[in-house]
């Protein structure tokens, strides 16, 4: 099996707005691993209220398009607040390309100041029995919602969509065939 990440390439909805660190555009905030620390990162969205929402589109990766099939697609959000004895909780789902939603799911509750990868579950369909499509991935956008904060400001860096997928087999046809080479 093989992975790729896919990361945000358009904005489609930043309302009630996120603070943003530069710029005027979510997406570009959100499609750039910063890993260094959360005071000095000038790549994240910020809030310090719940009920806040972005949804981003996403890049169209070439590599799963002709796949065997696609195993599975799992969300990941970056994301911390650096108050100390400040908890969060984040929304992170997954939207179909009319904005329907396929999935939301609420991140644990956490209180590092630490920048914290979220793992959301790893989807093995798209409605719960159909198997993904390149075409289900294309459109796919991600839903991030500040969801409770006991305080502070809430920090998202880094938002992605890891697909796991098995490649097609390919075939070569240039064995020899009776001492000749086709």
């Amino acid at each position: 099996m093989a992975t790729v990440n896919i990361v945000p390439m358009a904005d489609i909805l930043n309302s009630p707005a996120w603070t943003l660190s530069a710029g005027t555009n979510v997406y570009s905030l959100l499609a750039t691993d910063d890993s260094g620390n959360p005071d000095s990162d000038g790549s994240k969205i910020s809030c310090t209220a719940t009920g806040k929402v972005c949804v981003v589109g996403l890049t169209n990766e070439e590599s799963y398009r002709e796949a065997a099939s696609i195993e599975s697609v799992q969300l990941y959000v970056k994301a911390c607040v650096r108050t100390r004895g400040q908890t969060y909780e984040i929304n992170g789902g997954l939207l179909d390309g009319t904005g329907s939603t396929l999935y939301i799911e609420v991140a644990g509750t956490s209180s590092s100041a630490n920048w914290n990868l979220h793992e959301f579950t790893e989807r093995t369909t798209s409605d719960g029995s159909a198997a993904w499509t390149a075409g289900d991935i294309d459109d796919l956008r991600i839903h991030v919602e500040s969801r409770a904060l006991s305080g502070g400001t809430l920090l998202v860096t880094y938002a992605y969509v890891k697909v796991t997928y098995t490649p097609a087999v390919s075939v070569t046809y240039n064995a020899p065939f009776f001492g000749c080479n086709f």
